[in-house]
């Protein structure tokens, strides 16, 4: 019996997965795809982010960006700048197979499971039913995005609202000298999105009203406007998993993380960092639960109670920004504010700790 199964080899998967051989546990991923596989993602990852990674991402980063232009509408431009980088820009796809790797090399098992049937949660184990096999194990970590078949199966109470985004990329004449930037003069709630990627930008659209049709048109129109083409490459569209500050885990053996438990912030949709967190609290929670039988539910509930806190502040802070917007930018363009916000997200710092001065 593995003592393991993660579903989902993403962030938040190998995240839980690389602490859990680190820890002694055998660990199996389970994934729907084999790696390298095409990932929508804007692939923007904050400092925060790329400080808990248990092993060094920087020969993927693409290219740094110490600032970062906000175009209100209306009203003009500013920018949000600092020494150190706000943001790296890695492509996700490289990330996501990079990962995987440094979890085979620690031990991790990997395998391709294209459906799963049924997930049962017992007494002192689950048990996993793909098309063509039964697999066993003395936990269960659902990593597996904002859809997750872990989440409908054990009909786990998680109520994860699914915001919209879309993206391309699109190639330009020296892409490298394009700042990062956020533009919310998006009609709705909403922003586009530019991001540097060294050889070409990624331009997308992210919407905060759960509704799922973002369409290519728009973006295309956006990019003729913005660039002078309208010839999109790599369009994809995915979900993001928010709401995650209402999560409780239950008292049993089956852990949600990621996407998969609403994890993400519905501020500007930022995921890695919360998937990374919640992965490495879910191995912590089983470490625990193991070392002084304990539930492992109980042990996680405890991980991921600043989660859950930071994430109520992203969801407050989103419904001031999207709710009055033309006031919320026009407050954050103040030097007072963007400087102390700039050079918190700088120092790898949450938003709760940039608001409480920590």
């Amino acid at each position: 019996m593995i003592d393991v199964v993660i579903i989902g080899a993403g962030p938040a998967g190998t995240a839980a997965a690389f602490d859990l051989l680190s820890s002694g546990f055998s660990v199996l991923l389970l994934d729907k795809y084999a790696f390298p596989k095409k990932k929508a993602c804007a692939g923007g990852i904050t400092p925060k982010a790329v400080a808990l990674f248990r092993y060094d991402i920087s020969s993927l980063i693409r290219q740094e960006c110490r600032s970062i232009k906000i175009r209100p509408q209306p009203g003009r431009a500013f920018v949000i700048q600092d020494e150190n980088p706000l943001c790296h820009m890695i492509q996700r796809w490289e990330l996501d197979l990079f990962s995987l790797n440094m979890v085979q090399r620690k031990g991790g098992q990997f395998q391709v499971v294209k459906k799963i049937v049924s997930i049962q949660e017992k007494k002192f184990h689950t048990e996993i039913r793909t098309s063509d096999q039964l697999i066993k194990s003395c936990y269960l970590i659902g990593a597996d995005g904002a859809n997750s078949i872990v989440r409908r199966l054990t009909r786990t109470f998680c109520r994860v609202n699914r915001y919209p985004a879309l993206e391309a990329d699109i190639r330009v004449d020296h892409p490298e000298r394009h700042s990062m930037e956020f533009d919310f003069s998006m009609p709705g709630r909403g922003y586009y999105w530019i991001f540097p990627k060294g050889n070409h930008l990624n331009i997308g659209i992210y919407s905060t009203t759960g509704h799922p049709a973002l369409k290519q048109l728009q973006l295309a129109e956006y990019a003729q406007k913005r660039f002078g083409t309208d010839r999109l490459q790599a369009v994809r569209g995915y979900s993001i998993g928010v709401g995650g500050y209402a999560y409780r885990p239950g008292s049993g053996r089956v852990l949600l993380s990621g996407d998969a438990a609403g994890f993400g912030e519905n501020l500007l949709g930022e995921g890695i960092y919360f998937a990374l967190k919640s992965g490495q609290a879910a191995a912590r929670a089983i470490v625990l639960a193991s070392a002084d039988s304990v539930s492992p539910g109980v042990a996680y509930a405890k991980e991921i109670k600043k989660i859950r806190t930071d994430l109520r502040l992203y969801h407050l802070s989103a419904k001031c920004l999207y709710s009055f917007p033309s006031f919320s930018l026009k407050l954050l363009s103040l030097p007072l504010f963007h400087k102390k916000f700039a050079k918190g997200y700088a120092d790898g710092k949450t938003l709760g700790q940039i608001l409480l001065c920590r």
